[in-house]
């Protein structure tokens, strides 16, 4: 009972963040615009975000599938899309999308819990290392923030990258944090470390440094859909600057994994970088929407069908 009592708090917590952040978007943007933009809407920019929206997936899948069978998991194609599938909609119901870490179970009994678990964290935890790393550059080429933030940023990313790269390490540094980090939280840290560490010791640091690369590349197609819907939006800016904006929307996002559902946070950033950078943010919060849709909805719904028609174990 307790047990349930504290997941409860944690979603009604949750909840609020979510709402936090929709109510700061819709408070920063001129709903009357917002319709404007829905209107003024020319339909190539969603029309090629949904076709990129195939293009992540599928770039999703093959990063799956590399980690897994580094990791010997014998696995088809087929079985580990639809992996990836059913990781959508548990992803939803969990903060960071950790619920993937289950994706193994429920589509397949057969399959050791614990080996899907720390490989899909391995391919989380440098999945998010792509993103940042990408709007780390993207900040710079676009003249976001300044110099002393770049090199701070630059020199925090060499380090973590480094930590990442270096398993030993890392299993150092999660101890110190886990013995430092009071009550659950500290628990939660050496869990979900000891996860990542053992997928890298899985896969190899090939496998690890290919997730990288397919990360980059896949976080870079998300913002290219973005950058699209923004744009059919009709709202001139200089192409630099909209890209650099998304990427730092993004790259935030990763380090605030706390709503319900995958929403808020996004949106939220959204409205306050294109804000900041002196833009219209009325289609930003559009397109954040859409991409919500495009990204995360309509995956999960896909995910929720393959759940609904997995085989029991045998």
């Amino acid at each position: 009972m307790r047990s349930e009592t504290r997941k409860a708090w944690g979603l009604a917590f949750r909840a609020l963040l979510t709402g936090l952040f929709l109510a700061y978007a819709l408070s920063r943007v001129d709903l009357h615009r917002v319709a404007e933009s829905v209107s003024a809407s020319n339909w190539w920019g969603p029309g090629a975000a949904a076709l990129l929206m195939v293009v992540n997936l599928g770039l999703q899948v093959a990063r799956w599938h590399m980690v897994a069978r580094a990791g010997g998991l014998r696995l088809s194609v087929a079985k580990s899309a639809r992996m990836v599938a059913a990781g959508f909609p548990l992803g939803l119901l969990t903060p960071g999308r950790m619920g993937e870490l289950g994706r193994g179970v429920a589509v397949e009994g057969r399959h050791d819990a614990l080996s899907v678990a720390g490989l899909t964290a391995l391919e989380r935890g440098f999945g998010m290392l792509g993103g940042l790393g990408l709007a780390a550059v993207a900040m710079v080429l676009s003249g976001y923030g300044t110099p002393w933030k770049w090199a701070l940023i630059g020199l925090l990313y060499i380090g973590a990258a480094a930590l990442a790269l270096s398993p030993a390490h890392l299993t150092r540094l999660l101890g110190v944090l886990a013995r430092r980090v009071p009550g659950r939280a500290g628990a939660w840290v050496q869990e979900m470390g000891g996860r990542l560490v053992a997928g890298w010791r899985m896969a190899g640091r090939r496998a690890a440094l290919q997730v990288l690369a397919i990360s980059v590349v896949q976080v870079a197609v998300v913002i290219a859909q973005l950058t699209l819907c923004y744009l059919a939006a009709g709202s001139p800016a200089p192409l630099l600057k909209i890209v650099g904006a998304w990427a730092v929307v993004l790259g935030a996002k990763y380090l605030l994994p706390v709503t319900v559902g995958d929403l808020g946070v996004r949106e939220g950033l959204a409205v306050a970088v294109f804000t900041d950078r002196v833009m219209d943010p009325a289609p930003a919060l559009l397109a954040a929407l859409t991409i919500y849709v495009l990204n995360v909805l309509i995956p999960s719904a896909a995910g929720a069908v393959v759940l609904a028609r997995r085989r029991p174990p045998s």
